[in-house]
């Protein structure tokens, strides 16, 4: 009997042994591996009481019957957990999308209104220099200045103006998303900012993967604005300074570079897991974005806390 149990276990697993492997290395694994350390023992007790009895009783044939059921059991669980888990993530994945669908609108309500903007300065641009140009002829220099002044003031916002700028010299759809999200999470939190982007950036080194380099930008950007919020808590000046540039040989640089509290801070100890910022800098994530550096040989990532700041530095080579 115990052959032809072991003969069965193994021609099952050679059967499902994508399933298998694939349940094992889930994000369920923990579970799934109890379901089964359960089902061993229950197994287990029953082929003991059987070896101890030595016959068949109502008592060994309802405990059979027993751990088949737990085995129908558990696999109902299981798959009902997997169910549940599927429709969560489908949902918070449905949640990810239309939050960033309305940072997209936004983006392109931006460009819009700029348009507009331009299109009706450039309107009346004409009339507005003749009529300077009686000021500058006489030389009147401080009345001309003081009208290009109220001018800009009335026809121009120059806060909304200011409010993507660069962001169109991003032609990575992933890379620009991301931009576009902490730059608006940035604006609706009235945080003082600056991104610049001077270079197109039409791609990203072949051997990096855009998702981990989202989620190091995404990081960084969490951390400023989090202690930038904190610095708006206490009445204190905020300020990020946000710069994205590639070369023609490929080289990708980012730098982050935000107003901090004053407060010491350790590089070591930002960097390291579970490590609480309530107290200092906003370094939480500091170790997941190490832990992504691991992976690329390529990627170069620099910390530096000039006084009253907090500057974070990353370089990616190009391939050779």
């Amino acid at each position: 009997v115990p052959i032809v149990v072991i003969s069965l276990t193994v021609f099952i697993i050679e059967i499902f042994y994508k399933h298998l492997h694939a349940y094992l290395i889930s994000e369920n694994r923990n579970v799934f591996i109890g379901l089964l350390f359960y089902l061993y023992v229950s197994t287990t007790l029953t082929t003991i009481f059987y070896r101890q009895t030595k016959k068949i009783t109502s008592l060994s044939i309802f405990f059979t019957i027993f751990v088949l059921i737990q085995v129908v059991f558990a696999i109902a669980t299981y798959g009902e957990l997997i169910n549940i888990q599927k429709h969560l993530l489908k949902k918070s994945q449905q949640d990810k999308l239309i939050k960033e669908q309305k940072q997209l609108q936004e983006y392109t309500r931006y460009l819009e209104e700029s348009e507009d903007e331009l299109r009706a300065f450039r309107h009346d641009y004409r009339n507005m220099f003749n009529s300077l140009k009686i000021s500058a002829q006489e030389g009147d220099t401080k009345e001309l200045i003081q009208k290009l002044d109220e001018y800009t003031k009335t026809n121009l916002n120059a806060k909304a103006f200011e409010k993507y700028r660069d962001v169109n010299h991003i032609k990575v759809k992933s890379l620009k998303s991301i931009i576009i999200a902490k730059l608006t999470e940035m604006y609706g939190s009235k945080i003082p900012y600056n991104f610049e982007c001077r270079d197109d950036i039409t791609k990203i080194p072949n051997n990096i993967n855009e998702l981990d380099l989202v989620r190091i930008i995404g990081i960084s950007c969490d951390n400023a604005i989090e202690e930038s919020k904190a610095l708006l808590k206490q009445k204190k000046k905020a300020h990020i300074e946000i710069m994205i540039s590639s070369n023609e040989d490929g080289e990708f640089e980012y730098e982050i570079q935000n107003k901090r509290r004053d407060s010491e801070i350790s590089l070591k100890q930002i960097q390291q897991r579970g490590y609480s910022t309530k107290k200092s800098h906003s370094g939480m994530g500091l170790a997941n974005i190490n832990s992504i550096k691991n992976k690329y040989e390529n990627m170069t990532i620099s910390y530096e806390v000039p006084k009253g700041y907090f500057d974070f530095y990353l370089v990616i080579e190009p391939e050779e």
